[in-house]
């Protein structure tokens, strides 16, 4: 019994000890620096889209959340290029893609495409949790790289692809599709089996593309939230 005790103090004493030597490692980094301002700024963003979305202003709340998108690419890119890249912000960025990528896009299936009943509620917790294991296997694996390629890629869908499921119920329903609920969890589920699947996804070499079409969604969603304000 008492071996028991004993053992079960070495292991406790062992994982402080891990503590201690994380956190010293990242006491070494410094946390205020450009790209882990940015970050702040994202998930400021997605709050406040969070919070609209929660007062009924889906598309506002949408061109927002695509300006938090934008800033979330800009995070990574500027801390190379700044060669500001710490494992603090690596964290950040993972955690503050909860909130973008995957919080919001649930939230939206449940208060503004009303999927509610009891298998839907399933499977926005299938997806929920699906993007969760798929950002700490990034964060754990990081890129597949390929060196006779030279090129990096993810493995399995990245979760800022989670947006592109909500362009297409949005123009479902506004069509009125028949038999809605049914195929929007079809879609939930074939984007969640993609974030857990392992095939090469190639990282995008230039986000100005992206950017530019995400700030043009943006403009749009805010045209079409002025709109259905009249």
């Amino acid at each position: 019994m008492m071996q028991l005790y004993l053992s079960k103090i070495v292991v406790k004493f062992k994982w402080i000890l891990k503590e201690v030597r994380f956190l010293s490692k990242l006491n070494n980094q410094k946390f205020a620096n450009l790209p882990n301002v940015i970050s702040f700024l994202a998930l400021f963003l997605s709050w406040i889209g969070i919070i609209l979305l929660l007062n009924k202003q889906f598309y506002f709340s949408f061109a927002i959340i695509l300006i938090a998108f934008i800033l979330d690419a800009f995070d990574g890119f500027l801390a190379r290029k700044l060669e500001q890249e710490t494992d603090f912000g690596r964290y950040l960025d993972s955690h503050v893609d909860v909130f973008i990528y995957l919080l919001y896009p649930a939230l939206c299936f449940y208060f503004f495409f009303e999927l509610k009943d009891v298998i839907s509620l399933i499977v926005i917790f299938i997806y929920l949790a699906a993007g969760i294991l798929r950002l700490v296997r990034f964060n754990l694996t990081g890129f597949l790289s390929y060196s006779d390629k030279n090129y990096e890629a993810y493995s399995g869908l990245p979760v800022f692809f989670n947006h592109l499921p909500l362009l297409v119920f949005l123009i479902l329903k506004l069509y009125e599709i028949k038999y809605f609920c049914l195929a929007t969890n079809i879609i939930i589920l074939v984007n969640s089996i993609l974030m857990l699947s392992k095939f090469p996804f190639p990282k995008p070499k230039n986000i100005w593309p992206f950017v530019i079409l995400l700030l043009l969604l943006s403009c749009m969603m805010a045209y079409l939230g002025i709109y259905a304000s009249y």
